[in-house]
């Protein structure tokens, strides 16, 4: 049996944002949508930077609209194809002790998001199916 690629475990789709969104704004997304990190993308739709829980935590007690995501967010985003298999992401989210990876695909040489595969995504799959119950 091969082993399953990117595409067969990842979230298609992203949720984002752009670089001038207010931090107050990137804070509520993540709050109300229950993500752990947006995409910031550039006017053309190409990935510049990424969010998570731990880029915007040590602003707590700041006041969240004197910043935007572009000041606060992670320009060093590591992303994968679609087409990578399973075992490539899992080594480059242990080797850079990263949670997640954006899914990226080449649009005419701009690594546009497609989705996002996950520490959760792996562990799921890892699992396997759900229960079957037997009645």
């Amino acid at each position: 049996m091969s082993e399953k690629l990117v595409k067969h475990i990842m979230h298609s789709g992203v949720i984002g944002c752009g670089p001038g969104t207010p931090l107050a704004e990137v804070v509520r997304i993540l709050s109300d949508t229950d993500i752990h990190a947006l995409v910031v993308t550039g006017a053309d739709g190409e990935v510049v930077g990424i969010l998570s829980h731990m880029d915007v935590i040590p602003y707590h007690d700041k006041e969240l609209s004197e910043y935007t995501a572009a000041e606060v967010m992670t320009r060093k985003v590591i992303s994968i194809l679609p087409g990578a298999q399973v075992g490539e992401a899992i080594k480059v989210m242990v080797d850079n002790h990263i949670h997640r990876l954006v899914v990226t695909e080449d649009d005419d040489g701009k690594l546009k998001p497609v989705g996002i595969v996950s520490t959760t995504d792996i562990v799921r799959e890892m699992r396997g199916s759900k229960w079957t119950w037997y009645l």
